[in-house]
């Protein structure tokens, strides 16, 4: 049996009337990125193409460990993505980061975790209309965030052990267009 490993994707695409491509996040567990595609176009009817993505193994002292079953557990430790909005001068775009981190307990400061993001940090100097931030306006203390988005509660027949360890296992960061026949499922 090839083993499961927790796939974070960005799904790009268009919804009716849009006239610029939009963005979506796909959580995902598989034993390949071919053996999501019909869950990934089910998730988002919008989606055209992949413009990257992550197979997660290690974060923040943690290895993950991926098992089937389901968990109601959506205790501490707690695997999360951020999505970091922010602006660059003389830019007319917003750019965004996706940030894993692990939340350690209920007061963990999910500020501290995004000040280690240069993005995130350079973007925090700009003004109040213009500096960095998580969408869905999670206030946390000067800023705020626009989504932090638990793995668990986004994979409900998987259970997704963290386990601390010492040595690091790398994650895959996989950037640029893939999977560009989405469209066609």
């Amino acid at each position: 049996m090839e083993k499961l490993q927790l796939f974070v994707v960005l799904l790009g695409g268009y919804n009716k009337g849009d006239l610029l491509e939009a963005h979506n996040l796909f959580i995902g567990v598989g034993s390949s990125l071919e053996s999501l595609k019909e869950q990934m176009k089910r998730s988002w009817s919008g989606a055209t193409h992949l413009d990257g993505y992550m197979i997660l193994n290690h974060v923040d002292g943690y290895d993950i460990n991926i098992i089937e079953g389901t968990s109601s557990d959506t205790g501490y430790p707690m695997l999360v993505i951020a999505n970091i909005g922010f602006y660059k001068e003389g830019k007319f775009a917003e750019f965004h980061n996706l940030i894993p981190f692990v939340l350690s307990g209920e007061n963990d400061s999910i500020l501290e975790k995004m000040k280690r993001d240069p993005d995130f940090a350079e973007g925090q100097v700009l003004t109040e209309s213009t500096r960095s931030h998580i969408d869905d306006k999670h206030v946390i203390t000067s800023f705020d965030v626009d989504d932090v988005i638990s793995i668990q509660k986004n994979l409900p027949s998987h259970i997704v052990e963290l386990i601390p360890a010492d040595t690091k296992k790398e994650n895959i960061l996989k950037m640029g267009y893939q999977f560009t026949d989405l469209k066609k499922m």
